[in-house]
């Protein structure tokens, strides 16, 4: 019974959810069956892990119809019934959480029933209560342009051919939100687009950008933050980069949550590209940087976090030889993994501080249990256990694993083709440099040309580059 959905949702409640969904289901403007009370009260002793024996259909049937025999269509009826009002109940938090929303309803009901006084005192105290928000934002905008159109449709009854600017007010709001936004998603689909082999449509992203570099918007960061990262993902130039830090440092406390976090996803996402495809390391530093900042200010909790986030702090790390750091992190973020991903995501993080740390066997171990989905995370895998294979000398395995991977390449759609041409030239130089360390024989000319070929290497994902002319230079 724990897999049903009411299940799922009911444990995604807090104890103090729990208290007021107990309070919302007892209101009979929501719900008028006992039945479901009675059910929500027996489920509710077994919150938040609803792991127990006691916990089957059967038992809770007879908790909700005692001394009836058992009929599963009336108890599921039931449960369909709490399942559906658990579903009110979460919308109603997100109404109540959303004070905006409630604002421009309330002004719409007012405005409705002709009550004009009760409208315009409404319209004052919900301006001034906008425009002393700390976050000029997207949603900033658009709760004005919302508040302008609201009063459009109640001006021109109460005071015709009066305060004809409204409809221009309105329009200025709107246009500042929809730059924002238009902005947001253009930067959204060129980075996924860079990731991946997705195509989008871009349409009016040219003029768009050129409307923006025309005209002064640096009165709204957002604005000029998307606008920056727009250029960076175009242009991939490191003034556009260092630009971005510097609109960081100053507007940061005066951006939300989502713009935050977008920030810190580009300039990873930049210092990464300089790391992986310019073989500049140096920018190591750079991403070890923004990964402490955001554990410092509480941007990643244990309660928070997204699993890939966590491997790439852990991995960063291990780069710049923080690996105590690295423990503390994967030690106090592990316990909040879903047991979906706790294998696959201890397996690659455990695996790369052993492999970091010089522990090939470990980390060889480790890493055999992941078995991610995801493509980037598979490559990754792959990569760090024929590293793995070949630092222990075991020659037969690293052939296996280069067997293995070329298959992989060959049937995995998702890769952009310069990370598949720059995987197998990988790939065959690591036949050639496993053949150079374990068979007899003259190496001088076959070592000279390797490291020829290893520097043709058009691209470095995950430093394969990287280290493969580090390896060849140490011979």
């Amino acid at each position: 019974m724990e897999n049903i959905k009411l299940i799922k949702v009911l444990r995604s409640l807090s104890s103090k959810e729990m208290k007021s969904f107990s309070e919302f289901i007892s209101s009979p403007y929501f719900n008028r069956s006992g039945l479901v009370i009675s059910l929500f009260n027996c489920l509710s002793k077994y919150h938040p892990d609803f792991k127990n024996r006691n916990l089957t259909i059967e038992k809770i049937f007879l908790k909700v119809f005692p001394n009836q025999e058992y009929n599963y269509h009336k108890i599921n009826n039931v449960i369909s019934d709490l399942y559906k009002l658990t579903e009110k109940f979460i919308v109603q938090m997100y109404f109540e959480k959303g004070e905006y929303y409630i604002e421009r309803n309330i002004l719409r009901e007012l405005r409705h029933r002709g009550l004009s006084g009760l409208f315009e005192q409404r319209v004052a105290s919900y301006t001034k209560k906008l425009l002393e928000r700390n976050i000029k934002d997207e949603d900033y905008y658009y709760y004005l342009y919302e508040l302008t159109d609201e009063y459009l449709w109640y001006h021109p009854g109460k005071n015709p051919n009066s305060d004809l600017n409204i409809l221009q007010t309105e329009f200025d709001h709107f246009l500042k939100f929809a730059l924002i936004r238009l902005l947001r998603f253009y930067t959204l689909m060129l980075h996924e687009r860079n990731q991946t082999n997705i195509e989008y449509d871009f349409s009016l992203m040219n003029e768009i950008a050129n409307y923006v570099d025309k005209h002064d918007f640096k009165e709204i960061p957002s604005i000029e933050i998307f606008n920056t990262i727009l250029k960076l993902l175009q242009s991939k130039e490191s003034k556009y980069y260092e630009k971005l830090w510097k609109l960081k440092e100053k507007h940061f406390n005066e951006l939300n949550g989502d713009v935050q976090r977008l920030l810190y996803v580009h300039l990873t996402d930049f210092a990464a590209y300089m790391v992986n495809f310019k073989g500049n390391t140096d920018y190591n530093n750079d991403l070890f940087k923004i990964y402490r900042e955001m554990l410092e200010i509480n941007f990643h909790t244990p309660d928070n976090f997204r699993f890939p986030e966590l491997m790439n702090i852990v991995k960063i790390s291990c780069r710049v030889k923080e690996y105590e750091f690295a423990k503390e992190v994967f030690k106090r973020f592990e316990p909040g993994l879903n047991e979906e991903d706790r294998i696959n995501v201890s397996g690659f993080c455990l695996g790369v501080i052993c492999y970091s740390e010089g522990n090939y066997n470990e980390a060889i171990e480790y890493l055999s249990r992941a078995n991610f989905k995801n493509f980037i995370f598979r490559v990754q895998v792959k990569i760090l256990l024929l590293k793995s294979f070949y630092l222990l000398n075991l020659a037969e395995q690293v052939y296996q694993m280069i067997d293995t991977f070329k298959h992989y390449i060959a049937r995995e759609q998702s890769l952009l083709q310069e990370h598949r041409d720059a995987y197998l030239d990988f790939l065959n130089c690591m036949i050639r440099l496993n053949k150079i360390k374990n068979e007899p024989g003259k190496k001088e000319y076959e070592l000279v040309k390797l490291k020829k070929d290893a520097e043709m290497i058009s691209y470095n994902p995950f430093l394969i580059k990287t280290w493969l002319i580090d390896e060849l230079n140490s011979i």
